[in-house]
């Protein structure tokens, strides 16, 4: 009992400082939010690169599949700047397969291949290429060269097992069956495979075979045509290639949809069992506490999303502006997470997705379709306004995150025209496609060009090894860690399941701790300032190759320094010329690495292991 007395002294302690220190800041001064998006004048390295790596996709016409294929591996090479070409496997010309130290199949039907060009494959992996076979074929002409003795019937396929440590911290993850669920082939092999991946019956899924001078990577089955394993297919290619450069972000963000937003005044039953308090209580007292204290271990920096009020206002005659209490509230949260380093982005006017009726499935949302257009941007504007009056005129918004990830043209629309400094619209990666979502991939927005597109990759307060597993394959493929939460997830059925505030905030840590543990480079950003990473890699143009014990790099259009992932094979860095390095991790004969680009040249210097 006495030990509770103290605690409630405690709060009510922490509370007063609290409301004493930011009620004496809005007395001073209003809050600053400019960041300086201007990139210095492109300069373009001088390095003769004699023969660089370059890998070529050959995809498959008129198949679903492998077109998901082809759009992935373009996606990812893209991003990292990997010089390739993509053909089609029914070409009727002769191809030149000298250039190509990685050639990719991206093929179910092999029926309009060439023979010229199956020999000159054939004879480009003997001689020391490599081959990258991205899904199993019932009648493939390197079935043979792959290890494949006798195929059987299709069986479908629901687990995943790593044998190699293709990337800190994947191998010993068991996320869910829908992750894996796959086609692929009875197949008897050759003895001489090195298996790489395998079912929970042990059953190969993933080989490497050596074929002459060169490798065949074999996948038996489908997992490549989706987004869950773009990460993983990518160090994969790492994994069979000797050398690998590939730019990154090498950004850690934590989102925070509705913070900071009017906070309700009413009586939660776990909040109330746990703690004794109301949900105001509760988030000013408790939640915010532990949020910042997590911040502060797991090194990270939050960019809260903010929310004006809770209404249903969505006809544009009928918008207000807030009351007291909802300024005091957003006053006092967006304050504090500024003064942590942190930086607000915008939900909404309200939480009501913006668009129009039938661009958006509303009554399954719960939500009211805007009247207009016009409608939208009143909100909009409100909020607009509303923001300066709460911290000052020198306060811009970057960053939008749409609620619900509900994002049609026409809320697009309103909201560039209504926030002109806006640069990012935060979607989702990951999920299944409906109305008005805002599945994004990583560039620029389709419809707005003017806007990036920066998607969110994991979310939630839950530990489980889907989470880990989406986070490590995020980083594998751009870099990158951006995970969101809501600060009312707790008080959600689904998103909080019913546990206690202090089993959540575990779980929740325990996700950055173990990224923290197995991938420690990671820098901590807020949401602009990877916005202005990815612009700076954005448009460079690079080549590279390996001669002896140097890797050399030239880079095109050069705006300032960036990461990349470096794989070497056999060999170690003992130095960087142009840039520098951070040791990540060795793994048999592989030495991994993030190498930073500090000049339009950079020379790696390596030596045996």
């Amino acid at each position: 009992m006495k030990s509770k007395y103290i605690l409630g002294l405690v709060l009510i302690a922490v509370f007063f400082f609290q409301e004493l220190r930011i009620k004496n800041l809005e007395d001073i001064f209003n809050l600053k939010q400019i960041y300086n998006f201007s990139l210095p004048t492109p300069v373009s390295g001088n390095l003769k690169i004699e023969k660089p790596e370059k890998y070529l996709i050959l995809y498959g016409d008129g198949s679903e599949g492998s077109q998901d294929i082809k759009d992935g591996l373009e996606e990812v090479f893209n991003f990292s700047k990997v010089k390739y070409d993509s053909i089609s496997i029914s070409t009727d010309k002769a191809l030149d397969f000298s250039e190509y130290s990685l050639i990719i199949l991206a093929v179910e039907n092999y029926s309009g291949l060439l023979k010229e060009n199956f020999l000159g494959i054939k004879e480009r992996v003997e001689k020391g290429g490599n081959l990258f076979i991205t899904q199993r074929s019932y009648r493939s002409p390197f079935n043979q060269m792959a290890g494949i003795e006798k195929i059987g019937e299709f069986i479908e396929t629901k687990s995943f097992n790593l044998k190699k440590d293709i990337f800190p911290g994947l191998k010993d993850l068991k996320p869910g069956s829908i992750i894996f669920g796959s086609s692929g082939l009875k197949m008897n092999l050759k003895k001489d495979i090195d298996v790489i991946a395998t079912t929970d019956n042990n059953e190969p899924l993933m080989w490497i075979r050596k074929y002459g001078e060169g490798k065949v990577f074999f996948s038996n089955t489908t997992l490549f045509q989706g987004k869950i394993f773009r990460g993983v297919m990518k160090q994969l290619i790492a994994y069979i290639e000797d050398v690998t450069f590939f730019p990154i972000l090498n950004s850690k963000i934590l989102q925070i949809d509705d913070f900071p937003s009017p906070i309700p005044v009413v009586q939660n039953e776990i909040i109330k069992k746990e703690y004794g308090m109301d949900t105001s209580g509760f988030f000013n007292l408790i939640w915010w506490q532990d949020m910042m204290g997590i911040a502060e271990r797991q090194r990270l920096k939050m960019t809260g999303f903010i929310i004006i009020e809770y209404n249903d206002l969505t006809i544009k005659d009928k918008i207000v502006r807030v009351g007291k209490k909802t300024f005091d509230d957003l006053s006092k949260r967006g304050r504090e997470l500024k003064s942590i380093g942190g930086e607000l982005g915008l939900h909404g006017y309200n939480h009501y997705s913006l668009g129009l009726e039938k661009e958006i499935d509303y009554e399954d949302y719960g939500y009211t379709p805007w009247e207009s257009i016009d409608a939208m941007k009143k909100g909009l504007t409100v909020a607009k306004d509303e923001i300066e009056n709460i911290y000052g005129e020198n306060f811009n918004i970057y960053s939008y995150v749409a609620p619900s990830n509900l994002l049609p043209v026409s809320g697009k629309k309103a909201i560039v025209e209504t926030f002109t400094n806006l640069k990012v619209f935060c979607g989702i990666f990951y999920g299944e496609n409906e109305p008005g979502l805002l599945l994004q991939e990583v560039g620029r927005d389709p419809d707005f060009k003017n806007i990036y597109s920066l998607p969110r990759m994991s979310s939630g307060f839950f530990y489980t090894d889907t989470v880990i597993w989406q986070i490590y394959n995020a980083i594998g493929a751009y870099g990158y860690l951006s995970h969101f939460i809501h600060p009312d997830d707790i008080m959600d059925k689904e998103r909080g399941n019913g546990k206690s505030w202090e089993e959540l905030k575990a779980e929740f840590e325990r996700i950055f701790s173990t990224v923290n543990s197995n991938y420690p480079v990671l820098k901590s950003q807020i949401q602009s300032e990877m916005t202005y990473d990815y612009s700076v890699i954005e448009n460079i143009d690079l080549e590279y190759e390996k001669k002896d014990n140097n890797v050399f790099i030239n880079i095109k259009n050069y705006r300032g320094q960036f990461d990349s992932h470096f794989k070497i094979k056999n060999k170690k860095i003992i130095k960087v010329l142009g840039g520098d390095f951070k040791f990540i991790n060795k793994s048999e004969n592989e030495s991994f690495y993030i190498v930073t680009a500090k000049g339009p040249e950079v020379k790696i210097i390596l030596e045996d292991l």
